[in-house]
């Protein structure tokens, strides 16, 4: 070992300098400084420790919801339809019978806003002249307007459900033959489908706490979500979908059935 003493004014040793101990100490020091600073940027990667391919573990379940509702409403669709020789004549056969159709709805108590027309139609109706020939080529037959044909559609919205029969039998009785319906639906059909979604959000999470568990890891944070409107199904029960009369009455009987919507849901987690 090296001793350098330093030297006063007067030419006297005053202190003694062990210069490679302070210089391991301050290599020491700086080790450690190097090593606080690599711990600090790592830690704000730990992932990357985890997964050195940069690639985040990950699992994707699926879950499926059902919500089962009884309809609260009923649509019924229907075509006045008249032939005649001029378009004016036609028009006020079909009038008459819309009119007709009008005051029956009123005195089941359907309101005007319930009663919208979907369709006005004038299409004219033609006949091919027939033409007696005694050359070749025979001349073709020319077409000739014969008469005209309107039609009016008419869609209604039941809300009393349970008179959706009597709809039927009143529009039957003033001899509409074109009667489509009538539909049985939920009004409020976005309210069943979100707790549809949600019991298939639960159901796709329950799935992956599982798979989690088994893998001896936990869930992190969603990576990707979709869902699938599974669709919305009207169900019957009772006596089935087909109209039948009522032997008291003009009423028609309609068994309303249930509607089932279904949900179904993919989500992918990550693993921590």
């Amino acid at each position: 070992m090296v001793d350098y003493k330093l030297i006063n004014k007067n030419m006297e040793p005053t202190q003694t300098i062990d210069y490679k101990k302070y210089a391991w100490i301050a290599g020491t020091v700086a080790l450690v400084g190097i090593a606080f600073a690599a711990l600090s940027a790592g830690l704000t990667d730990i992932k990357s420790w985890k997964h050195p391919t940069g690639q985040v573990a990950s699992i994707t379940v699926s879950g499926e919801g059902e919500m089962t509702a009884i309809p609260d409403i009923a649509t019924v669709t229907v075509t006045v339809r008249e032939e005649g020789k001029t378009v004016p004549e036609v028009q006020k056969l079909v009038e008459k019978k819309v009119n007709d159709a009008l005051s029956a709805l009123s005195s089941l108590s359907i309101g005007k806003k319930d009663i919208k027309t979907l369709s006005y139609t004038v299409n004219p109706k033609y006949e091919t002249q027939t033409i007696y020939c005694i050359t070749i080529p025979c001349p073709q037959g020319k077409l000739k307007v014969v008469g005209y044909e309107v039609a009016q559609t008419i869609q209604i919205k039941v809300r009393k459900i349970d008179s959706a029969g009597s709809v039927v039998g009143a529009l039957g009785g003033i001899n509409i033959t074109e009667i489509s319906g009538p539909e049985f639906t939920v009004d409020d059909i976005n309210a069943v489908k979100d707790g549809a979604k949600s019991k298939a959000i639960d159901e796709a999470k329950k799935r992956a706490e599982v798979t989690a568990k088994s893998l001896g890891a936990s869930l992190g944070s969603i990576i990707q979500y979709s869902e699938d409107n599974g669709g919305y199904y009207p169900v019957a029960y009772g006596m089935g979908v087909s109209a039948m009369k009522s032997e008291s009455s003009s009423d028609v009987t309609l068994p309303q059935g249930e509607s089932v919507v279904k949900a179904r849901v993919t989500i992918t987690y990550s693993l921590e």
